[in-house]
């Protein structure tokens, strides 16, 4: 008899064991990518939150990454080999790396520090988002205004390609043909209003494009883009979508700081205050977000090419818009093969329509449409 309640013992902690959360494990089952750099095994950031539940629980400072987990904070910054965990400083083998913006991890060290750590149980984002889009009520009464917004224009080329082609035509034709698509698809539905702030080969300003959307009381702002390396890579590749990480309501708006029009008013010498508004998400920021995953959903079932996710970035029409707004980046002109194929009218047509849809998701997700309205 105790030799029979030794082996149920046994049987109970290997069973027990066996179901220990296990990070290697779960890149194995999720199929998570993962890439060899020097001969250490290293997963992005991104999956690993993703794994964890703590997509919404992070911030990053210059190089510096700070992720709330359980109550506690995990502080970490690239190229280096610390990492700070519940006020504990672990030592890793291999260094962070930060590759074409994506923060990379070593997938040993990791595992051994997480081993056994149960990931977040918060909710994730699609269990969230699923809820919403089912609590959601539709008002067709209730007019809503999207102002789409194709980027550069004019005497602003954007990027341009290797053999020629220039960003400002493929973001204009895609917007265009994303407000076609709309148009047909929506047509039973007037009171869901369409804007472009540019419908020709035109030089519009930033603070000219926020102000159109404060004129005439957007409630999303989706501008399209198309980008490239800044050491123009013919192998980058991938689509990515951003978010405001903060909003700003000045009635004079300011000059764009830099050429891309980004706006960081993070300070960095107080890494506790960066974490705080990261976290500090508005309805606005919030919903931002939930675009900004809708438009990397659709686009991951649509394109061949890698899901690079969405990221928070305070660009300038993403700060200053007073609304729901994204800026997508739907592929790497510097890549001669991207470059190809963002010449090909089909595949301007289908990321046109899959970004309809994935605007069609949103709004379905507000209430502005009935379920008989998603694709």
């Amino acid at each position: 008899m105790r030799k029979f309640k030794f082996l149920i013992a046994i049987a109970c902690l290997l069973s027990s064991a066996s179901f220990a959360f296990n990070l290697k494990n779960e890149v194995k089952v999720k199929k998570l990518p993962t890439y060899i750099i020097e001969n250490t095994s290293y997963l992005s950031l991104k999956s690993f939150l993703k794994v964890m539940n703590m997509e919404d629980s992070w911030g990053k400072i210059d190089d510096r990454i700070f992720i709330i987990f359980s109550n506690s904070e995990i502080k970490f910054r690239v190229g280096d080999k610390k990492l700070i965990f519940a006020d504990t400083e672990k030592t890793l083998v291999a260094p962070i790396k930060e590759i074409e913006g994506e923060i990379l991890i070593p997938l040993d060290d990791f595992s051994v520090i997480f081993s056994g750590v149960e990931p977040s149980s918060n909710p994730g984002r699609s269990e969230r988002k699923e809820s919403s889009v089912s609590d959601s009520i539709y008002n067709k009464d209730r007019e809503l205004a999207v102002l789409i917004d194709p980027g550069h224009g004019g005497s602003d080329a954007g990027a341009i390609g290797n053999y020629g082609l220039k960003e400002k035509d493929v973001n204009l034709d895609v917007a265009l043909r994303m407000a076609d698509y709309l148009k047909k698809t929506l047509k039973k539905y007037p009171h869901i209003r369409l804007y472009m702030t540019r419908n020709t080969d035109t030089f519009i300003t930033l603070e000219d494009r926020v102000q159109m959307s404060r004129d005439i009381k957007a409630e999303v702002f989706f501008s399209i883009h198309t980008n490239s390396s800044r050491d123009r890579r013919y192998d980058v590749s991938g689509f990515e979508t951003y978010y405001p990480r903060s909003k700003a309501s000045e009635s004079n708006l300011p000059a764009p700081s830099n050429i891309e029009g980004l706006e960081e008013d993070l300070n960095p010498g107080t890494p506790l205050f960066g974490i705080l508004e990261e976290l500090n998400q508005t309805d606005v920021l919030d919903e931002s977000r939930i675009l900004a995953d809708f438009v990397q959903e659709r686009m991951a079932e649509r394109l061949l090419t890698p899901d690079r996710g969405t990221k928070r970035r305070n660009f300038y029409v993403l700060k200053f818009t007073p609304v729901t707004s994204v800026l997508t980046e739907i592929g790497f002109i510097c890549n001669p093969n991207i470059e190809l194929n963002l010449r090909d009218t089909e595949v301007r047509e289908a990321i046109a329509e899959t970004l309809g849809n994935a605007l069609i998701d949103y709004l379905h997700f507000k209430g502005a449409l009935p379920k008989t309205a998603l694709k």
